[in-house]
């Protein structure tokens, strides 16, 4: 069974194609702001412009959620299990089950969110051109556009975290076969857009002659201050990835043998010397791994004991379960260190239903760290 995530907390709304969709409180702080900060634009800051303000603001998140629901019915598209769409202080995330993903998904799940407020923009766009309403309703409805087409301009931009740098990311992974070389190139995109968004506030303004405006660098600065981390998280999450590839859990076990639970330590020396093994798996009578023996362990046993001692002296205890597949990958054993730490100290590795070797959690987590 897939491992399901952790609930985001927030206010719920419902389920949108089997989605949960929150608001995080902070979301509602942001809205305050965005009001005020819409309104203030007027000149004049009273409860009139603050509620245009705040009806602008909430066109702005609603924008925004239907950038999210489209990233989640693209993902629901491809079959893919979505489990939150959240609205959050700086706007939003969806959530959807990632395993095994090819770059043609990642990139169509990832554009699927600036294409639907692009389409958006445009149709608004047409809409106020032809006069569809006038006056404030107007002015509203053509806010709304603005908005979409903001959205999609700005997530588009090809570095992480934003969309487009996901599609970077899918279309690099495409090219090379390496997934962690386009997450490289697509982090390094997300820090060069960080810094050119402060760039773009200081230096148009003199190049225009004028001084930088301070709402703008502020602003500039906050937006930066968000780029640039999860850029650098994205560049670390690479190099982690790129020491991941090739490793399974063939290439970190050790070589093992599968006994009965009736046999002797003689016994079991025996056959493991016959194949080059140096560890034994004990099986139950359902042929279940019930343990593991180490040959260090086996061969303490004095000769002239061994074929008169019985298994039970020699073998360390295993919980039912604590199986992995030769097949398994990175990604794999990852899933199975989050549910096993704690519980065991090394897994039975199995081919076809035979024990073929034993794995050390601690020898996995230290390969995949």
């Amino acid at each position: 069974m897939p491992q399901q995530p952790r609930q985001t907390r927030g206010f719920s709304l419902g389920t949108l194609v089997g989605a949960r969709i929150i608001v995080q409180p902070s979301t509602l702080v942001m809205l305050v702001i965005l009001a005020a900060i819409f309104a203030s634009g007027s000149g004049t800051l009273n409860s009139r412009t603050f509620i245009l303000g705040l009806s602008l603001a909430v066109i702005l998140f609603a924008s925004v959620f239907l950038h999210e629901a489209s990233h989640a019915l693209a993902a629901r598209a491809f079959g893919r299990r979505v489990d939150e769409i959240v609205l959050t202080l700086w706007g939003g995330h969806t959530s959807f089950d990632a395993r095994d993903i090819t770059p043609k998904v990642a990139a169509v799940t990832a554009l699927a969110g600036p294409a639907a407020n692009l389409v958006i923009g445009v149709v608004i766009y047409v809409l106020s051109d032809a006069g569809v309403l006038g006056g404030l309703p107007g002015q509203i409805l053509a806010w709304a556009g603005y908005a979409n087409l903001l959205l999609a301009a700005f997530n588009i931009l090809p570095g992480v975290p934003m969309d487009g740098g996901h599609v970077l990311e899918a279309v690099v992974w495409a090219l090379t076969g390496r997934r962690h070389t386009g997450l490289k190139v697509a982090a390094w995109g997300g820090r060069v857009i960080a810094a050119g968004v402060v760039l773009w506030a200081v230096a148009v303004p003199l190049l225009n002659g004028r001084t930088p405006d301070t709402f703008s660098i502020v602003w500039s600065l906050l937006l930066a201050s968000i780029l640039w981390p999860a850029a650098s998280a994205a560049l670390r999450h690479s190099q982690t990835v790129g020491r991941r590839v090739g490793v399974s859990a063939v290439t970190l076990m050790d070589a093992a043998v599968g006994v009965p639970f009736d046999v002797t330590v003689a016994d079991v020396v025996a056959t493991a010397r016959s194949v080059g093994a140096n560890e034994a798996v004990v099986l139950a009578a359902d042929g279940v791994p019930a343990g593991h023996i180490t040959m260090d362990v086996a061969l303490s046993v004095p000769e002239e004991r061994r074929a008169s001692t019985g298994l039970q002296a020699v073998t360390t205890p295993l919980p039912r379960g604590a199986v992995v597949q030769a097949t398994d990958d990175a990604e794999d054993l990852v899933g199975h260190l989050r549910e096993w730490w704690g519980r065991t100290d090394v897994w039975v590795v199995s081919s076809d239903g035979e024990p073929v070797g034993v794995l050390r959690l601690l020898d996995a987590m230290n390969a995949l760290r």
